[in-house]
Protein backbone atom coordinates (compact mmCIF):
# COMPACT_ATOMS: atom_id res chain seq x y z
CA UNK A 1 0.00 0.00 0.00
CA UNK A 2 1.30 3.44 -0.95
CA UNK A 3 2.07 5.82 1.90
CA UNK A 4 1.22 9.46 1.19
CA UNK A 5 1.81 12.32 3.59
CA UNK A 6 0.34 15.80 3.27
CA UNK A 7 2.35 18.48 5.09
CA UNK A 8 1.33 22.05 5.90
CA UNK A 9 3.45 25.00 7.04
CA UNK A 10 1.33 27.42 9.07
CA UNK A 11 2.84 30.91 8.98
CA UNK A 12 1.59 33.29 11.66
CA UNK A 13 2.45 36.47 13.52
CA UNK A 14 3.54 36.19 17.15
CA UNK A 15 2.79 38.79 19.84
CA UNK A 16 5.92 39.05 22.00
CA UNK A 17 5.41 37.66 25.49
CA UNK A 18 1.67 36.99 25.19
CA UNK A 19 1.08 33.22 25.29
CA UNK A 20 -2.69 33.52 25.78
CA UNK A 21 -3.28 35.58 22.63
CA UNK A 22 -0.80 33.55 20.61
CA UNK A 23 -2.52 30.29 21.56
CA UNK A 24 -5.88 31.75 20.53
CA UNK A 25 -4.36 32.79 17.20
CA UNK A 26 -2.86 29.35 16.68
CA UNK A 27 -6.15 27.58 17.40
CA UNK A 28 -7.93 29.89 14.94
CA UNK A 29 -5.32 29.31 12.24
CA UNK A 30 -5.26 25.55 12.72
CA UNK A 31 -8.99 25.55 12.09
CA UNK A 32 -8.22 26.82 8.57
CA UNK A 33 -5.88 23.95 7.76
CA UNK A 34 -7.23 21.40 5.28
CA UNK A 35 -8.69 18.45 7.17
CA UNK A 36 -6.85 15.88 5.05
CA UNK A 37 -3.49 17.19 6.29
CA UNK A 38 -1.25 14.72 8.15
CA UNK A 39 1.36 17.06 9.65
CA UNK A 40 1.36 20.79 10.44
CA UNK A 41 4.54 22.71 11.24
CA UNK A 42 4.11 26.01 13.13
CA UNK A 43 6.76 28.69 13.80
CA UNK A 44 9.49 28.61 16.43
CA UNK A 45 8.55 29.90 19.91
CA UNK A 46 4.94 30.21 18.78
CA UNK A 47 3.56 31.31 22.17
CA UNK A 48 6.13 33.95 23.12
CA UNK A 49 8.35 34.94 20.25
CA UNK A 50 11.97 35.78 21.02
CA UNK A 51 12.32 36.89 24.65
CA UNK A 52 15.09 39.38 25.47
CA UNK A 53 14.22 40.15 29.12
CA UNK A 54 15.68 37.70 31.63
CA UNK A 55 13.03 38.55 34.23
CA UNK A 56 10.30 37.45 31.81
CA UNK A 57 11.60 33.91 31.47
CA UNK A 58 10.20 32.63 34.76
CA UNK A 59 6.80 34.13 33.94
CA UNK A 60 6.58 32.74 30.41
CA UNK A 61 8.41 29.40 30.36
CA UNK A 62 6.34 26.26 30.80
CA UNK A 63 6.97 22.59 31.45
CA UNK A 64 5.95 19.81 29.09
CA UNK A 65 2.78 19.27 31.12
CA UNK A 66 1.56 22.87 31.36
CA UNK A 67 -1.19 24.46 29.30
CA UNK A 68 0.85 25.11 26.13
CA UNK A 69 1.45 21.42 25.52
CA UNK A 70 -2.03 20.58 26.80
CA UNK A 71 -3.39 22.80 24.03
CA UNK A 72 -1.13 21.21 21.39
CA UNK A 73 -2.32 17.75 22.42
CA UNK A 74 -5.94 18.85 22.30
CA UNK A 75 -5.50 20.43 18.85
CA UNK A 76 -3.73 17.36 17.44
CA UNK A 77 -6.48 15.09 18.75
CA UNK A 78 -9.31 17.34 17.55
CA UNK A 79 -7.98 18.04 14.06
CA UNK A 80 -6.45 14.61 13.50
CA UNK A 81 -2.98 15.76 12.38
CA UNK A 82 0.42 15.88 14.06
CA UNK A 83 1.74 19.31 15.09
CA UNK A 84 5.40 20.33 15.30
CA UNK A 85 6.94 23.58 16.50
CA UNK A 86 8.78 24.96 19.53
CA UNK A 87 8.01 26.80 22.77
CA UNK A 88 9.83 28.44 25.69
CA UNK A 89 10.33 25.62 28.18
CA UNK A 90 11.70 24.87 31.62
CA UNK A 91 11.95 21.75 33.73
CA UNK A 92 13.04 23.26 37.03
CA UNK A 93 12.40 27.02 36.87
CA UNK A 94 16.14 27.70 36.65
CA UNK A 95 17.17 26.58 33.18
CA UNK A 96 15.24 27.62 30.09
CA UNK A 97 15.12 26.01 26.66
CA UNK A 98 13.87 26.60 23.15
CA UNK A 99 12.09 23.25 23.06
CA UNK A 100 10.90 21.60 19.89
CA UNK A 101 7.88 19.32 20.02
CA UNK A 102 6.15 16.82 17.78
CA UNK A 103 2.72 15.71 18.98
CA UNK A 104 0.64 13.04 17.25
CA UNK A 105 -3.17 12.81 17.26
CA UNK A 106 -2.98 9.65 19.37
CA UNK A 107 -1.06 11.47 22.09
CA UNK A 108 2.51 10.35 21.43
CA UNK A 109 4.92 13.24 21.99
CA UNK A 110 8.58 13.89 21.22
CA UNK A 111 10.82 16.75 22.34
CA UNK A 112 14.14 18.27 21.28
CA UNK A 113 15.93 21.20 22.94
CA UNK A 114 17.53 23.53 20.40
CA UNK A 115 21.24 22.81 20.23
CA UNK A 116 22.47 25.91 18.39
CA UNK A 117 21.51 29.12 20.18
CA UNK A 118 21.82 32.32 18.18
CA UNK A 119 24.79 34.22 19.66
CA UNK A 120 23.98 37.43 17.74
CA UNK A 121 20.85 37.83 19.88
CA UNK A 122 20.18 37.36 23.59
CA UNK A 123 19.12 33.74 23.04
CA UNK A 124 22.54 32.30 23.87
CA UNK A 125 22.78 34.42 27.04
CA UNK A 126 19.32 33.55 28.34
CA UNK A 127 18.70 29.97 27.29
CA UNK A 128 20.46 26.65 27.79
CA UNK A 129 21.55 24.68 24.73
CA UNK A 130 20.20 21.18 24.32
CA UNK A 131 22.59 18.31 25.02
CA UNK A 132 20.86 15.55 23.04
CA UNK A 133 20.39 14.75 19.38
CA UNK A 134 16.75 14.91 18.39
CA UNK A 135 14.95 11.57 18.02
CA UNK A 136 13.91 10.07 14.71
CA UNK A 137 10.11 10.05 14.78
CA UNK A 138 8.22 7.30 12.98
CA UNK A 139 4.92 8.75 11.81
CA UNK A 140 2.51 7.34 9.22
CA UNK A 141 5.25 5.28 7.59
CA UNK A 142 7.80 8.11 7.38
CA UNK A 143 10.91 8.86 9.45
CA UNK A 144 10.96 12.47 10.59
CA UNK A 145 13.67 14.58 12.25
CA UNK A 146 13.03 17.84 14.11
CA UNK A 147 15.46 20.78 14.11
CA UNK A 148 14.97 24.43 15.10
CA UNK A 149 15.79 27.64 13.20
CA UNK A 150 19.54 28.36 13.62
CA UNK A 151 20.33 24.62 13.49
CA UNK A 152 19.82 25.03 9.76
CA UNK A 153 23.24 26.70 9.39
CA UNK A 154 25.11 23.66 10.68
CA UNK A 155 25.23 20.91 8.04
CA UNK A 156 27.06 18.37 10.22
CA UNK A 157 24.34 18.63 12.89
CA UNK A 158 21.70 18.15 10.21
CA UNK A 159 23.47 15.41 8.27
CA UNK A 160 21.75 12.05 8.16
CA UNK A 161 23.58 8.84 8.96
CA UNK A 162 22.60 5.46 7.50
CA UNK A 163 19.65 7.06 5.72
CA UNK A 164 17.92 7.44 9.10
CA UNK A 165 15.25 10.01 8.16
CA UNK A 166 13.07 11.06 5.23
CA UNK A 167 11.76 14.46 6.37
CA UNK A 168 13.44 17.39 8.16
CA UNK A 169 11.39 20.01 10.01
CA UNK A 170 12.61 23.55 10.77
CA UNK A 171 10.22 25.79 12.74
CA UNK A 172 11.90 29.19 12.51
CA UNK A 173 12.10 32.95 13.14
CA UNK A 174 14.31 34.24 10.28
CA UNK A 175 13.98 38.00 9.66
CA UNK A 176 13.86 39.53 6.20
CA UNK A 177 17.56 40.47 6.17
CA UNK A 178 18.48 36.76 6.10
CA UNK A 179 15.63 35.27 4.07
CA UNK A 180 17.78 34.64 1.00
CA UNK A 181 20.13 32.58 3.17
CA UNK A 182 17.19 30.79 4.81
CA UNK A 183 15.81 29.62 1.48
CA UNK A 184 19.21 28.58 0.11
CA UNK A 185 20.04 26.60 3.23
CA UNK A 186 16.67 24.82 3.25
CA UNK A 187 17.28 23.77 -0.33
CA UNK A 188 20.86 22.71 0.45
CA UNK A 189 19.81 20.56 3.41
CA UNK A 190 17.29 18.81 1.15
CA UNK A 191 19.84 18.13 -1.58
CA UNK A 192 22.66 16.91 0.64
CA UNK A 193 20.39 14.65 2.70
CA UNK A 194 18.18 13.32 -0.11
CA UNK A 195 15.33 14.43 2.13
CA UNK A 196 12.13 16.46 2.20
CA UNK A 197 12.67 19.71 4.12
CA UNK A 198 9.99 21.91 5.69
CA UNK A 199 10.87 25.44 6.78
CA UNK A 200 8.05 27.24 8.60
CA UNK A 201 8.87 30.85 9.38
CA UNK A 202 6.85 33.33 11.42
CA UNK A 203 5.42 36.45 9.81
CA UNK A 204 4.90 39.97 11.18
CA UNK A 205 7.51 42.08 12.95
CA UNK A 206 9.56 42.21 16.14
CA UNK A 207 12.67 44.04 17.34
CA UNK A 208 14.84 41.93 15.03
CA UNK A 209 13.00 43.05 11.90
CA UNK A 210 10.22 42.10 9.51
CA UNK A 211 9.24 38.53 8.66
CA UNK A 212 7.89 38.33 5.10
CA UNK A 213 5.03 36.02 4.17
CA UNK A 214 6.94 34.38 1.29
CA UNK A 215 9.84 32.95 3.30
CA UNK A 216 8.55 29.50 4.25
CA UNK A 217 8.81 26.53 1.92
CA UNK A 218 8.49 22.77 1.52
CA UNK A 219 11.36 21.31 -0.50
CA UNK A 220 11.66 17.99 -2.26
CA UNK A 221 14.85 15.93 -2.29
CA UNK A 222 16.07 17.83 -5.38
CA UNK A 223 15.98 21.08 -3.39
CA UNK A 224 12.91 22.53 -5.12
CA UNK A 225 10.17 24.35 -3.22
CA UNK A 226 7.12 22.34 -4.30
CA UNK A 227 4.59 23.93 -1.97
CA UNK A 228 1.29 25.51 -2.94
CA UNK A 229 -0.34 28.29 -0.96
CA UNK A 230 -3.95 28.73 0.16
CA UNK A 231 -5.87 31.99 0.58
CA UNK A 232 -4.61 32.42 4.17
CA UNK A 233 -0.94 31.91 3.33
CA UNK A 234 -0.66 28.33 4.56
CA UNK A 235 1.68 26.14 2.50
CA UNK A 236 0.97 22.55 1.46
CA UNK A 237 2.79 19.71 -0.25
CA UNK A 238 2.01 16.01 -0.57
CA UNK A 239 4.51 13.20 -1.05
CA UNK A 240 4.10 9.55 -2.00
CA UNK A 241 6.60 7.34 -0.17
CA UNK A 242 7.12 4.85 -2.97
CA UNK A 243 7.91 7.61 -5.45
CA UNK A 244 10.12 9.43 -2.93
CA UNK A 245 12.06 6.30 -2.03
CA UNK A 246 12.46 5.27 -5.66
CA UNK A 247 14.00 8.63 -6.52
CA UNK A 248 16.22 8.52 -3.45
CA UNK A 249 17.40 5.02 -4.32
CA UNK A 250 18.18 5.90 -7.95
CA UNK A 251 20.46 8.76 -6.88
CA UNK A 252 21.71 7.39 -3.57
CA UNK A 253 24.48 9.86 -2.69
CA UNK A 254 23.91 9.07 0.98
CA UNK A 255 25.64 5.71 0.40
CA UNK A 256 28.91 7.54 -0.26
CA UNK A 257 28.77 9.86 2.75
CA UNK A 258 31.46 9.86 5.43
CA UNK A 259 31.09 8.18 8.79
CA UNK A 260 31.21 10.68 11.63
CA UNK A 261 30.18 11.24 15.21
CA UNK A 262 29.04 14.37 17.05
CA UNK A 263 30.38 15.34 20.46
CA UNK A 264 27.84 16.92 22.80
CA UNK A 265 30.40 18.10 25.38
Amino acid sequence: MSRTIKIAALQQDIIPGDPHENQITTAHNLNRISRDTDLVVIPELFTTGNITDRSALSLLAQTNSDNTMDDVHRWADYFGFAIAGSFLATDDGHNYFNRGFFVEPGGDEYFYDKRHLFSLSTEKDLLTAGNKISPVIRYRGWNIKLFICYDLRFPVWCKKRDNEFDIMLFPANWPEARIYQFKQLLSARAIENNAIVVGCNRIGKDEYGDYPADASGIYDLLGRDVSSRDQWGNLYASFDYDEFNSRRTRFATWRDSDNFSISLD
